[in-house]
């Protein structure tokens, strides 16, 4: 059986090192990034399954991370994460295709 491969991108990613510990336990490949620009360089060079994206990260956010990474890949799920209660961040992560 292929493993599945994650790319999570969160500028607070050593916060989620449990969460990442227990993917891999379960089996799952997790690959870590720090921003947006870094994980879609990964994107455009390694096949992903899934994609974890923090929405306010430095740089490039995670809604301009998804939307470059559906222009390379549409079929990709990707779930945005983020702590924001704003409305339209929902509705324009929806337009973007978030799966």
């Amino acid at each position: 059986m292929q493993e599945t491969k994650i790319l999570w991108a969160d500028d607070e990613i050593n916060l989620l090192k449990p969460h990442i510990l227990l993917l891999n336990e379960k089996g799952y490949h997790v690959t870590t990034f720090t921003n947006g620009n870094d994980a879609l360089a990964a994107f455009e060079k390694e096949f992903f399954d899934l994609v974890f994206l923090d929405e306010n990260m430095p740089g490039m956010s995670g809604l301009e991370t998804l939307t470059a990474i559906k222009n390379i890949r549409n079929d990709v799920p990707v779930v945005l994460i983020t702590k924001s209660e704003e409305e339209n961040l929902m509705e324009d992560a929806i337009g973007s295709k978030i799966d």
